[in-house]
């Protein structure tokens, strides 16, 4: 349990960085720097996953591809049904990391329901802790400019019930 918490902060580290780096150094939002900005802070979410499953490296290029997937569905439904694509984007993401997590992270020691239960839960319980905090995460600044402490508070409540949904449970799953 200790490294799932320190996973997700971690994560919520990466994520404050990557809004650092997009505000404060004034990244341009373009799709490449999307993928890779998914890539990267997914990477960190399945080095938690693998973690958790006792596989911390080979989680890391499973959360990247979760990443660019869920980068790819963004920039793919955004013309067509504006921000609402965030929604659909996360989602893919959970349901994607769920599915890599039972059958490459735990060798398939979960069965489909199990798998495909996990991510919808976490799609909903991450989707609705983002959705609290998004104004704070991707909202306006404030005028003295944007609180990092905050934004790594806010990214830690957005991240946690995910990873949880996807990492908490029998024990006995482990490869």
């Amino acid at each position: 349990m200790l490294a799932i918490v320190i996973g997700i902060l971690v994560v919520a580290a990466v994520s404050t960085t990557g809004d650092w780096i997009w505000y404060d150094l004034g990244v341009t939002h373009r799709m490449a720097a999307g993928v890779i900005h998914g890539a990267v802070l997914l990477g960190a979410v399945g080095g938690v996953l693998g973690a958790a499953a006792g596989r911390l490296i080979a989680g890391l290029p499973i959360g990247a591809v979760a990443g660019v997937g869920g980068a790819m569905v963004y920039y793919l439904l955004v013309p067509a049904i504006g921000q609402v694509a965030i929604v659909a984007a996360w989602a893919a993401v959970w349901i994607l990391l769920a599915w890599l997590d039972g059958t490459w992270l735990r060798r398939r020691s979960r069965s489909t329901v199990e798998i495909l239960s996990r991510g919808v839960l976490a799609a909903f319980l991450g989707g609705l802790a983002f959705s609290l905090v998004l104004g704070t995460l991707w909202g306006r600044a404030p005028a003295g400019g944007r609180n990092y402490l905050l934004q790594f508070a806010a990214w830690t409540f957005a991240w946690t019930p995910g990873i949880l949904a996807l990492t908490l449970g029998r024990r006995d799953d482990r490869p």
